[in-house]
């Protein structure tokens, strides 16, 4: 990060010009900037297709690290995106207008910009009114316009329009949002296959069936629009489908939705594999297999990088892009358009003829494949359920989208089926684009050139992506980046897969806070780190304190004091460096890792400190001003002297000062002393010689005294971060070599794989599984939508559109295919999703379930509310809240809690019912629209059984198995945060 003072010289610093304002307008420029590159990450996850948890964890985590060490972000911000994002980091921006100039200063000096290219900046920063004018003037003698520049040059003026563009793109009102991205994410390369698929048939029969099977589309994507908006970790987490399905189907349905979502991967890179290089290759006459190759190595380019950074509106342009070629290929069709190929029609059985199956061959299943765009409902509704709550947005602007494509296939399909003869395209074995190209010459290639590139070309490193991230995520993880944790300040939360069911009998949690260092009695050089331990596991929950110096094994610890009977845990700590005030850890564990911090780096210190009082401001930015100087540390009698107060009041407001994380403690040669934490710097690894000053020599790594076998070099190489990549890569590879195979002996396809896709996989995913979440969610969603549409939940309606789907499933696999491979995969798959289905039922996931939540807006000044549903149905029970001043006795399904912070107890009596599980969720909706657990001690009573959990550990969830049994809630809040 450049120096936010280059140009303020050091001397005007310390004679006190700016007195706190330079100091605290850097702490909080910074703030800035590492807070919009966080956003700035997020915002361009929205739309990968199937995101990695595990990576996003991992980029946040160093995302928090950078902020709390005063490091640069991993991602650096622009102009731009500041202005882009600057509503909401506008609250860390202190009221002070001597700050608000200093800022001003900083940004000037730092960008350039315009006065009409900021105005959320300006608004943000109060640059427009006049205290903060007359201030910055005072302070830099020269007027605040000096911070503006009168001309941009030719890039700056495109960057500046593009940026401003992209806001107004994600600032649609949520049905239009939704509208256009699910229509753009829709209609994608697959619609190039579209007229050799109906070719067999005939234009007029196509479009029937396009009608058909769109306007069966138009209710699953439906169903998958209200599952998603019943689903709360995907309303205010980091979930995506992958979680839904788990959290409303369970482990079984996870891992056929799981398979499902590889399989589609895999079938979609190798359709634009060859689509991408047979087009190319007619354009260029340079041979496919090179243009695989080509394509290939930019997937690799960005299987490394680990994202595409698409954003909603570059991820709009695209499609609107697309939608746009595809209208103009149209127009050129229909000016060639034939009434006989118009009017051509072949159907089974036609005129005495025999049933000829291969007319049927590639039909279905590239128009389900065309229509699937059910996973851009998931990405979207993050974005849209925070201003439409309601769902109603979501799943009229999905469908809405659908009827569009709709109308848009039928209109492609009649040009190009109507203006190339039925023969030409039915022996295609790439796109639809060289037979048009034929037909209407070179302009032909000049519009599908850029839709091959854009659809197919980013579409295949979408399909990377995915199928990368799916791989990744199973794969054993045997070391997690360095972790830093401030004292007392967050907590280091280890547990079971994600991928396991929430339920108590699977559920393992380990959390980790540091204490700081302390000196065992009788010892007086030998300083220990001190950690405490919150272990949960089936309904018990064990505390216990723990002290290292460089190595701790959970194994050992776990089975002397029998806490795990019976498990293996795989949990090994290696300190890098303690401090008083921090420790930095390597973790290497096979269990999911998260961290909970409560001052989450510098933007939350910042933003904290000015909402304390004077006094604590004053000794904080004295402090500061003290550090520039070279003084690290200030004693309890500078710092009490400083203030001016009796010495009991100067210790309670250090005492305070320290628990909120704005100064820290360093014992320096037996005096206790103080540090800002408002700037903290990067440390290495302890060197030998502070250990030894510690008064504990280094120890050698456990098993470094002997050499490891064959089989654990492998295993350990293997499970390597760089090991990790290659392993995830490969099935990319398995791709890339399958196609070369397929050019160099002449047998590749653009459609069969698509039509493949469509039959096996799209009727699971886009045809049966939205009927199973939507039967399922309604009745043990987490939260119900303020607007429920009955009539598409109707068994009736329900059953109808899954015997469609495994109809489909069946005839391919009776009739239809004559390959012996596919007709075995069309049954395969059809006898397997009726056993999933059985077994699901079997297993109570459509059975009602009990949701007790607890929801905490955002701001300290906002209410709590309260909601108890069973099968999707508010149920009365009897609630206790306990405050301070005494307890409230209602009997209600829902309520408003307007005094959250005098709350100690919330107590809920519920009755018997038919529901089969029990579901708790305490949260708080933090100003990102995310929901973390509540720092409470759980308590059910389930008649004699009681069982106790920390909400903290469980992100504020869990789940139990209920079957009609009279049940009591207690949820305690914790004042220190636990």
């Amino acid at each position: 990060m450049a120096d936010p003072f280059d140009g303020l010289s050091r001397e005007n610093i310390l004679d006190g010009l700016f007195d706190r304002h330079a100091r605290v307008a850097s702490t909080v420029f910074f703030a800035l900037e590492s807070q919009t590159a966080r956003l700035v990450y997020q915002s361009k996850q929205v739309f990968e297709l199937f995101p990695a948890q595990e990576l996003a964890q991992e980029r946040e985590l160093a995302f928090l690290d950078a902020m709390a060490e005063g490091r640069d972000s991993p991602l650096r911000p622009t102009i731009q995106e500041l202005e882009h994002f600057a509503p909401d980091w506008a609250a860390l921006v202190p009221e002070n207008a001597a700050t608000r100039a200093t800022l001003a200063h900083l940004f000037g000096q730092k960008y350039k910009f315009a006065h009409a290219d900021i105005p959320r900046m300006r608004q943000a920063l109060g640059l427009d009114t006049e205290a903060v004018r007359r201030v910055y003037l005072r302070q830099y003698q020269q007027p605040l316009e000096t911070i503006f520049i009168s001309r941009t040059t030719l890039a700056e003026h495109l960057r500046w329009t593009w940026g401003a563009a992209a806001s107004r793109l994600e600032s649609m009102p949520p049905f239009w949002t939704v509208f256009s991205l699910t229509l753009t994410e829709t209609v994608g390369a697959g619609i190039l296959a579209l007229p050799i698929a109906l070719a067999g048939v005939g234009p007029l029969v196509g479009v029937v069936m396009l009608v058909v099977f769109g306007l069966v589309n138009v209710l699953t994507i439906a169903y998958m629009a209200e599952s998603v908006a019943r689903n709360g970790a995907i309303r205010y987490g980091e979930a995506y489908f992958g979680q839904l399905v788990n959290d409303t189907l369970g482990r079984t349905g996870s891992l056929v939705f799981s398979s499902g979502l590889a399989i589609v991967c895999f079938l979609c890179l190798w359709a634009y594999y060859v689509g991408f290089s047979t087009t190319l290759e007619d354009t260029t006459h340079i041979a496919a297999p090179v243009w695989v190759l080509l394509l290939f190595l930019a997937n690799l380019y960005y299987l490394q990088r680990g994202s595409l950074d698409a954003t909603i509106a570059t991820a709009l342009v695209i499609g609107a892009a697309n939608i746009c070629l595809i209208l103009a290929l149209s127009l050129l069709a229909f000016s060639q358009l034939r009434l006989v190929n118009l009017f051509y029609l072949k159907l089974p059985f036609q005129s005495g003829s025999t049933f000829d199956p291969s007319i049927l061959h590639l039909l279905f299943g590239v128009i389900l494949s065309a229509y699937f765009g059910h996973d851009a409902v998931g990405n979207c509704a993050k974005v849209v359920l925070r201003r439409d709550p309601s769902a109603r947005a979501l799943i009229w602007g999905a469908m809405t989208a659908q009827f569009v494509v709709i109308f848009l296939y039928c209109l492609w399909v009649v040009a190009v089926n109507g203006a190339v003869p039925a023969q030409i395209l039915a022996g295609q074995s790439g796109t639809v684009l060289t037979p048009l190209a034929a037909e209407f010459g070179p302009i032909v290639y000049i519009f599908g050139l850029v839709f091959v590139v854009l659809g197919m070309g980013i579409g295949s490193i979408h399909n990377s992506l995915g199928l990368y991230n799916l791989v990744r995520e199973r794969l054993p993880h045997k070391r997690w980046p360095v972790i830093q944790l401030p004292r007392r300040q967050g907590q280091l939360i280890l547990g079971s897969s994600r991928r396991k069911a929430a339920r108590v009998k699977s559920d393992l949690k380990v959390g980790i806070i540091y204490l700081g260092l302390e000196q065992p009695r009788g010892k007086t050089l030998n300083w220990e780190p001190r950690f405490c331990l919150d272990i949960q596991t089936e309904g018990r929950l064990n505390r216990l304190e723990i002290t290292f110096t460089k190595y701790w094994d959970a194994a050992g610890s776990f089975e002397r004091l029998n806490i795990l009977p019976g498990k293996k845990v795989q949990l090994e700590l290696e300190i890098l460096e303690a401090a008083p005030e921090f420790v930095r850890l390597q973790v290497s564990s096979s269990l999911h890792l998260s961290i909970q911090r409560d001052q989450a780096g510098a933007a939350s210190s910042t933003a904290g400190l000015f909402a304390q009082p004077d006094l604590e401001q004053q000794i904080v930015t004295w402090m500061l001003r003290e550090s520039v100087q070279g003084r690290e540390e200030v004693t309890f009698a500078e710092a009490a002297a400083m203030a001016g107060v009796e010495r009991e009041e100067a210790r309670a407001v250090l005492a305070r000062l320290v628990e909120q994380g704005f100064i820290r403690e360093a014992d320096v040669d037996g005096e206790i002393r103080y540090r800002t934490a408002l700037a903290g710097r990067r440390g290495g690894r302890l060197a030998d010689s502070i250990w030894q000053t510690l008064g504990e020599p280094k120890e050698p790594a456990p098993g470094a005294g002997s050499k490891p076998g064959l089989l654990q070099r492998i295993k350990d190489g293997l499970f390597s971060r760089r090991g990790r990549f290659f392993l995830a890569v490969s099935p990319v590879g398995v791709v890339f070599l399958w196609v070369e195979w397929l050019l160099f002996t002449g047998t590749e396809s653009f459609a069969e794989p698509l039509s493949f896709l469509g039959v096996i996989v799209v009727s699971l995913l886009g045809g049966i599984f939205p009927v199973l979440l939507l039967a399922a969610s309604r009745r043990k969603g987490d939260i119900v939508p303020g607007v429920v549409y009955r009539f598409l939940g109707h068994p009736a309606l329900l059953v109808s559109i899954y015997l469609v789907y495994m109809a489909s499933l069946f005839l391919h696999g009776w009739v239809i295919w004559e390959n012996p491979v596919q007709r075995a995969a069309a049954v395969g798959t059809g006898v397997m999703m009726l056993s999933v289905t059985i077994v699901l039922a079997r297993q109570g996931v459509f059975k009602p379930r009990l949701v007790v939540e607890l929801r905490k807006e955002a701001g300290e000044a906002s209410p709590a509310v309260f909601r108890i549903t069973s099968g999707g149905q508010a149920v009365d029970a009897g609630v206790v809240l306990a405050y301070r001043e005494g307890e409230e006795h209602s009997r209600s399904c829902s309520g408003e809690i307007p005094l959250f912070s005098a709350l100690r107890c919330a107590t809920f009596h519920l009755p018997r019912s038919n529901a089969r599980e029990l579901k708790i969720w305490a949260y708080q909706v933090t100003p990102e629209g995310k929901a973390e657990g509540l720092a409470a001690v759980l308590k059910v009573h389930l008649d004699d059984e009681e069982k106790e959990f920390n909400l903290k550990l469980s992100a504020g969830q869990v789940v139990l198995l209920l079957n009609g049994r009279a049940c009591r809630v207690e949820m305690t809040l914790l004042e220190d945060g636990g």
